[in-house]
């Protein structure tokens, strides 16, 4: 029992060793970098900005500005970085919107992108009934305009997304696509040559246990087991650390650490490859394509499709001791393409394209390239986009290209870096979290316009509420109408309404629930005197005092509360229902509009009464969410099925009607009326007895004093006892007996 007892309490020192020296790794790796010393002021404030040391970022950005020799370009990328902090405000620097924009204009003054862009959203977002810092669509156009001219990523994308949909700018295909193009170019030669972060794109409001990342203790637990020997799940815990993918963060030394102790225990073919793939593309370590080849052989003896097209890009391109061979390049990209490999359906479809050991066939080329596209190749969506944009292969559809070219620019790294931030924030910091996701809202980007919206919609964030040194918004403030969600709700309901316009179940639903309780608000313009908003009338030739519509003659919008709209709610519920289900997480939205619907056809709300069209929707719910919560649905079934009995009962006229001409009724109307009789005959020869028993012709009974009674109590009752006992024994003999 010793022995037992001091083995496990040697483990457990094992583990907790483990453990301490895995946090100082990944602490070390967050926190210092071998080129920690080659940072400048201006990075080092952002890392410490992204990492909640708002003290530290301030201290380094006034040092910044305080140095004259800096070139005014670093002036200005300082500025902007001060006025980030400004504008979400912290202990150092208490939320200045005011201060924040002059800082923004300061930067944008010099042509710094960045600040031109933060200009935009403030532009696009600010109140719209304050003088000073007032929302200005035309003004957020232009600083949008001249951050895409500095080729700001995020401006560019704005733009193009404008363009694709005719927000504020005239509606163009052909410039939306020139907008995204450069974007998508970029991104696609990264993902080409290299290993890009990915991130997994989280929705806010899905529940905690719906969103599909795996939590601190899973990810030790896979790490412990991976370590003891089990090779599969190190190759899994080994591609997970490359790709940066569930819970996590890409780390090509990690990878390579559990991809090769996966590799020697059991031969494992996945990571083989993988490990082909670290040294083909240098990922963390020097490029070697002759070690990259001997893995990639081993790798596809096993016909691993990832084996097979590694060893396809080494004959394509060739090496020192292999020389170049396309027609085995070919003959293994193939093989990667057929088990389902996207690199290789890429790969193949490339040779298709421009015809290389292999005749030229644009047909199969965007055959490959789809088949890849499917399986998420982001450089396939590029090339496709392109071909689409210029008819080779296949029609010509600029709707098409411009949309996969979007798909491209939001893997790029602007976006993931800015997602990643936003995430890392999360409720910690709410202000900080809303930033980033609105430069990626403003940008196109539907998820951070959903996540944006429901975070403006909870009312965490007040970043463009009064400046009160970072405290939030009261509900008396000079632009809070009702209480202090009631601008955050506007802000939401914009970002709704663009989510739910790129098909998002969450923001269809929730803007019928603004329609339903009567939240939103509606845009317009104010009427300056000598305008009319009318309807236009012929003036004849002389148009000199003709009223021009106040949507030309006011930049000033006026938001105006939106009454309850149950039609407008009832096409948001029916849109969102309609939906087909791409994912896990549209299933609970789906079924919350089919039950809404059902709610309002039952009760006649906004549309007329219909049961059995409520019943499908209930039904409609169960089906499209079968892990859902079911006991609210049962229980509206049960009430449906209740109210069904009880539309079916007769009317009160019907009732009598229907009572009175049936035999029975009299018949049993006849047998009540004869029990009432007996019982009321009842009644009545009781209490002439009880009268007969207290006649006047019985002596009376004189009171007797309290202090006899208790005596005479006992004797009392004995006497009455005997004589009841001898009145039953004389009625019985047939004596009649007279009281009196």
């Amino acid at each position: 029992l010793r022995l037992l007892l001091a083995g496990l309490a040697l483990l457990g020192v094992v583990y907790f060793l483990k453990g301490f020296l895995l946090q100082l790794t990944d602490d070390g790796a967050e926190n210092g970098s071998p080129d920690a010393g080659n940072l400048t002021d201006l990075e080092l404030a952002q890392r410490a900005f992204r990492t909640g040391n708002d003290e530290k970022a301030y201290s380094l950005l006034s040092n910044c500005l305080a140095e004259e020799s800096k070139a005014p370009m670093d002036l200005a990328m300082c500025k902007t970085a001060l006025g980030e902090l400004y504008l979400v405000g912290s202990t150092v620097t208490p939320r200045n919107l005011t201060k924040a924009k002059e800082l923004f204009e300061e930067a944008a003054s010099v042509g710094e992108a960045d600040a031109q862009y933060n200009l935009a959203i403030l532009y696009a977002n600010l109140p719209v009934d304050n003088d000073e810092l007032r929302r200005n669509e035309a003004l957020a156009v232009l600083y949008l305009y001249a951050a895409s001219t500095g080729g700001h990523p995020g401006a560019l994308m704005a733009m193009g997304y404008r363009h694709l949909h005719g927000y504020g700018v005239p509606q163009a295909c052909t410039t939306a696509a020139l907008n995204y193009i450069d974007v998508a170019k970029g991104v696609a030669s990264i993902y080409s040559s290299g290993m890009p972060q990915a991130v997994e794109l989280v929705r806010l409001n899905l529940p905690q246990k719906d969103r599909k990342v795996l939590s601190s203790s899973e990810l030790n637990l896979f790490v412990q087991i991976a370590t003891s020997g089990d090779s599969t799940v190190a190759a899994a815990i080994g591609k997970r650390y490359l790709l940066g993918i569930e819970g996590f963060k890409q780390d090509f030394s990690k990878a390579k650490q559990y991809l090769q102790l996966a590799a020697t225990h059991k031969q494992n073919a996945g990571a083989l490859a993988l490990l082909g793939y670290i040294y083909c593309l240098g990922l963390g370590t020097p490029v070697n394509l002759d070690t990259a080849y001997a893995y990639f052989v081993t790798a596809a003896s096993s016909n691993d499709p990832l084996g097979h097209n590694g060893l396809g890009y080494i004959y394509f391109r060739g090496t020192n001791a292999q020389a170049r061979n396309l027609k085995l390049a070919f003959k293994h990209f193939n093989e990667s393409a057929y088990g389902g490999s996207s690199d290789g359906m890429f790969n193949l479809a490339s040779m298709y394209l421009t015809g290389t050991a292999v005749q030229e066939s644009f047909q199969k080329a965007v055959l490959y390239y789809t088949q890849a596209l499917d399986r998420g190749h982001t450089p396939a969506a590029y090339s496709l986009a392109v071909m689409h944009l210029n008819g080779i292969g296949t029609v010509r559809d600029c709707d098409i290209a411009v949309n996969l070219l979007k798909k491209v620019c939001e893997r790029g790294e602007w976006v993931s870096s800015k997602l990643v931030s936003a995430y890392d924030f999360g409720d910690k910091n709410p202000n900080k979290a809303a930033l980033m996701f609105l430069k990626l809202a403003e940008a196109g980007h539907e998820v951070s316009q959903m996540n944006v919206a429901h975070l403006f919609d909870s009312g965490q964030p007040n970043l463009f509420s009064p400046d009160e040194g970072g405290e939030p918004a009261k509900a008396d403030d000079y632009f809070w109408e009702e209480d202090s969600r009631s601008y955050g709700r506007n802000i939401a309901q914009r970002f709704y309404e663009l989510s739910a316009e790129q098909g998002s179940a969450s923001s269809e639903l929730r803007l019928g629930d603004y329609a339903y309780y009567g939240w939103g608000r509606s845009a317009g313009f104010t009427p300056q005197e000598g305008t009319s908003d009318g309807p236009i009338v012929d003036q004849g030739e002389d148009w000199a005092d003709f009223p021009l519509p106040s949507i030309y003659t006011s930049d000033k919008v006026l938001l105006t509360p939106q009454n309850v709209d149950y039609e407008a709610a009832l096409a948001r519920y029916r849109k969102t229902a309609d939906m087909t289900v791409t994912g896990e997480w549209m299933q609970s939205f789906v079924a919350r509009a089919s039950f809404n619907l059902g709610f309002m056809h039952q009760f006649g709300i906004g549309i007329p009464q219909d049961l059995n069209l409520a019943r499908q929707h209930f039904f409609r719910c169960r089906e499209v969410d079968p892990s859902g919560l079911h006991a609210p649905v049962t229980l509206a079934l049960t009430l449906l099925a209740c109210h069904l009995r009880y539309l079916r009962l007769p009317t009160p006229d019907e009732f009598k009607e229907r009572f009175f001409a049936d035999l029975r009724s009299h018949i049993l109307l006849l047998h009540l009326a004869g029990l009432l009789i007996l019982v009321l005959l009842q009644c009545y020869l009781s209490r002439r007895r009880q009268a007969g028993a207290t006649g006047p012709g019985r002596p009376a009974t004189l009171p007797m004093p309290s202090s006899t009674l208790r005596e005479v109590e006992a004797p009392v009752a004995a006497t009455a006892t005997s004589t009841s006992n001898e009145l039953r024994r004389r009625t019985g003999e047939g004596v009649v007996l007279d009281l009196d």
